[in-house]
């Protein structure tokens, strides 16, 4: 689903992937058909010039219902879906179970877990210029405990003015203190192909650190503050940047990308995505213990991570797209010479 889904609810709308949004019910989807060809991160096996993560597929997808008859309320449940093809996960989870009411003309309120309204890029294929998500989903992503970048609690949006504002109260993005998370969004578009975009979220700091099980996103990087700024103001290109600020642990992170359809189906997309971090061992941020523990040691040096990509997509058919990208890591720590790795995917994405 679209991540401006809060500020499409304002417009009375909350789109499928190409359904009608005032049907009565309606089920939509995808699926993502995955191929790495090259990955230099990968754990090497024997022999040891081996590499598990390449050579690979993987699949996995969503089904969303929705139903929205024409004097009730919208509900949307997104159900993802994946299988175990190695990676050590499967299953099936709610993305998204939500509510959206047109409390008033103008004014909609939208109750459940949903897609993060902070920051630019969608949670889902479909939605993605990218293979991969960049640097600013993926630290917001870090903070929720939740799949996929989602929130918990209540959110109300409406026009202010020329612009859209939205209002959130939340669970706690890390869902393990009793302090609840407040957000703000400001949308705007001063003028046709430029949109705007303002955000915050508070967040208890590293006080409110969880007893650090396995799989739990326990440690906090404080208040979030992201802007982003797109453009499509000249036919048939796009360029934007999205910027997070925080209070612990991440200096900033961006994404700066620019795409543009060449034709017949063709287009190209390039982004630089770089994580200034502040203290400790980047590539141990993952875990909820060894980053309690960095925290504590202030003398620590800090960190950053810089990834460029470039990818060619072309459009198959109406509802599938295939993605080939290449994409480059560095990562640098202190004072220490950088790591360099590779990652070469190629995905097919279906919607039904």
């Amino acid at each position: 689903m679209n991540k401006k889904l809060i500020a499409l609810a304002v417009a009375g709308v909350i789109s499928g992937y190409g359904a009608a949004a005032n049907a009565a019910a309606d089920v939509s989807g995808y699926a993502v058909v995955d191929y790495t060809l090259t990955d230099d991160s990968g754990a090497a096996t024997a022999p040891a010039t081996s590499n598990s993560k390449e050579g690979k597929f993987g699949a996995k997808g969503e089904v969303d219902f929705v139903a929205s008859p024409a004097d009730g309320v919208t509900v949307r449940i997104d159900v993802d879906l994946s299988q175990d093809t190695g990676g050590g996960h499967a299953g099936a989870e709610i993305e998204q179970a939500m509510f959206a009411w047109s409390a008033t003309e103008g004014v909609t309120v939208l109750g459940g877990i949903f897609n993060n309204p902070i920051g630019y890029e969608a949670e889902d294929k479909p939605d993605m210029a990218f293979n991969n998500h960049g640097a600013v989903y993926t630290a917001l992503d870090s903070q929720t405990t939740l799949d996929g970048d989602n929130v918990a609690g209540i959110a109300v949006a409406g026009a202010v003015g020329p612009a859209t504002v939205t209002f959130g109260f939340l669970n706690d993005l890390n869902q393990v203190n009793e302090e609840n998370s407040i957000a703000l969004l400001v949308n705007y578009s001063p003028m046709a192909g430029l949109d705007l975009e303002v955000g915050l979220a508070t967040q208890t700091g590293n006080a409110g650190l969880g007893d650090g099980t396995e799989g739990a996103k326990n440690y906090s990087v404080g208040d979030v503050t992201n802007f982003n700024v797109v453009y499509t103001g000249v036919q048939n290109l796009e360029v934007g940047i999205d910027y997070l600020m925080t209070d612990e642990v991440i200096d900033s992170a961006y994404d700066l990308w620019a795409g543009y359809y060449v034709g017949s189906g063709f287009s190209v997309n390039a982004r630089i995505s770089e994580v200034e971090y502040s203290a400790g061992d980047i590539t141990t941020l993952g875990g909820a213990a060894a980053v309690a523990a960095v925290l504590e040691a202030e003398d620590l040096p800090g960190g950053d991570s810089e990834t460029t990509a470039f990818n060619v997509t072309y459009k198959v058919a109406s509802n599938l797209k295939a993605v080939l990208e290449v994409a480059s890591t560095d990562i640098t720590v202190g004072n220490a010479a950088s790591t360099s790795s590779d990652l070469t995917t190629l995905k097919f994405v279906a919607t039904f």
